[in-house]
């Protein structure tokens, strides 16, 4: 009878930890500043600090490229920091809720006319203050925020 109440004591506690809601993580994307934990200017290490190990990293001509799933940061020999983060993964969006998947009619209605326009190949490119949009049929494929 004695181990009942410890047994108990234990059971309770590790159920009131197997039901705490998990950290929030961070999905917001800040045109000209940042896409969740990664943000414009930083560096390799600090990538390392607030990403985890990239799951890929590649060399395209001048630029690395470190990327996460469908979150990358590109780091050009011009420049020793983050200049572009690209995103591919609907979960990420702005405060006005633009984000991967998002149709471009309703995109216009939220940002308005974007402040340069091209279409090349079925791909429209919209740059804003900050970043750029990449539209294929008539809905978000991508967002790439920048300085």
């Amino acid at each position: 009878m004695r181990w009942i109440l410890p047994i108990l004591i234990m059971t309770l506690s590790l159920a009131e930890a197997s039901f705490a809601a998990p950290a929030p993580r961070d999905m917001l994307i800040v045109p000209g500043t940042r896409v969740g934990p990664v943000a414009l200017g930083m560096n390799p290490t600090e990538l390392a600090a607030s990403v985890g190990v990239p799951g890929n990293t590649q060399k395209q001509g001048p630029d690395t490229i470190y990327s996460w799933g469908d979150l990358a940061a590109e780091i050009s020999e011009k420049s020793p920091t983050v200049d572009l983060i690209t995103v591919n993964d609907p979960r990420y969006e702005t405060a006005d809720h633009i984000r991967v998947g998002l149709a471009l009619f309703t995109l216009m209605a939220v940002l308005g006319d974007p402040e340069k326009s091209t279409t090349a190949q079925g791909t429209q490119t919209l740059d804003y203050d900050g970043m750029t949009i990449i539209v294929r049929n008539n809905v978000v494929a991508q967002i790439r925020v920048r300085k």
